[in-house]
């Protein structure tokens, strides 16, 4: 059977979605139609839609050409995964925002449900057989920005670039009390314990040097919002740098003790966010830049004067 092609000049009585046009044009089933919008038989203006939910105004034109015995098929489901979200994708990378309260990778002690998992389930949802490489870590409690690699080449020459502290991370934090200075470094010597925490060493030979930049941008009543930087990228290193000077994260489990701890931070993750990453692309070595909003408990988060 040939193609059967229809057009019509949306009135203002039908401003309303394209899917409902298109229905009324070519008497089909709803998901035959979003069908048609997947598969490019759409045109509204003389452009193509592929959003079915797409809101026709007065004076619209909308086209549809298609062929009746084809079998289009239904464009996949979204993915949607409470763990992240994607920022950029191409053939070489994908960028995260990491959701705060999951693992980047599994441990000795916890396996599954990983964000590293995660996201070979969204890579093989569309096409099998995509692979997913870790280049970079988040702690579990903080969220953020994450580059993963798609092969074996792009992970190696990407985990070269984070070896060397080229790329740029930043973060917002709030953390405990005022600090004395606007801005200036945080840096020590750290070594590990046997139970992965870090720990501030003091020999010249102890440890791995550890350095932070920090900024304050708000200071709130007992707490301060602080941007951060990683001139270096240890275990923690941030965590320990804030905690050792007086003023850990809010909503730390191992730093800072009950310095970590707000009358008005119930929140179950750290005020913790990645919300800056650089890097040069591992193909092209073009510079990406990527910038993630701060979440909306920390963007909300309102300490109350001590009570008298």
């Amino acid at each position: 059977m040939p193609k059967q092609s229809h057009s019509h000049t949306v009135t203002g009585d039908q401003a309303f979605r394209a899917d409902h046009i298109v229905r009324d044009l070519t008497q089909l089933s709803r998901s035959k139609v979003t069908s048609l919008f997947g598969n490019s038989c759409v045109k509204v203006n003389g452009k193509l839609c592929k959003d079915s939910f797409f809101r026709v105004s007065d004076g619209d034109v909308v086209e549809v050409s298609f062929n009746p015995d084809a079998g289009y098929p239904e464009p996949p489901k979204a993915w949607k995964d409470r763990t992240f979200d994607v920022v950029f994708e191409d053939s070489w990378i994908v960028v995260v925002n990491k959701s705060a309260g999951i693992l980047t990778v599994p441990t000795e002690k916890s396996g599954g449900n990983t964000l590293l998992e995660r996201l070979k389930l969204y890579l093989n949802h569309s096409r099998r057989g995509r692979e997913c490489f870790v280049v970079h870590r988040l702690d579990r409690e903080a969220s953020g920005l994450l580059v993963f690699a798609k092969s074996e080449v792009g992970a190696g020459l990407l985990q070269a670039q984070f070896a060397d502290n080229a790329p740029t991370r930043m973060f917002t934090a709030i953390v405990n009390g005022n600090m004395s200075k606007a801005e200036g470094r945080l840096e020590s010597r750290l070594a590990t314990a046997s139970n992965l925490d870090q720990y501030t060493v003091y020999g010249k030979d102890e440890g791995q040097l550890a350095t932070t930049g920090y900024r304050v941008i708000r200071e709130k009543l007992d707490t301060t919002i602080v941007e951060l930087k990683l001139i270096t990228a240890r275990r923690h290193q941030m965590r320990v740098h804030l905690a050792d000077a007086g003023h850990p994260v809010l909503g730390d489990p191992r730093y800072g003790k009950g310095k970590s701890q707000h009358r008005n931070w119930h929140k179950r993750r750290m005020a913790l966010h990645g919300h800056r990453l650089e890097f040069l692309h591992p193909e092209s070595a073009a510079a990406m830049v990527f910038d993630s909003p701060v979440p909306i408990g920390m963007k909300k988060f309102r300490p109350q004067p001590l009570e008298e």
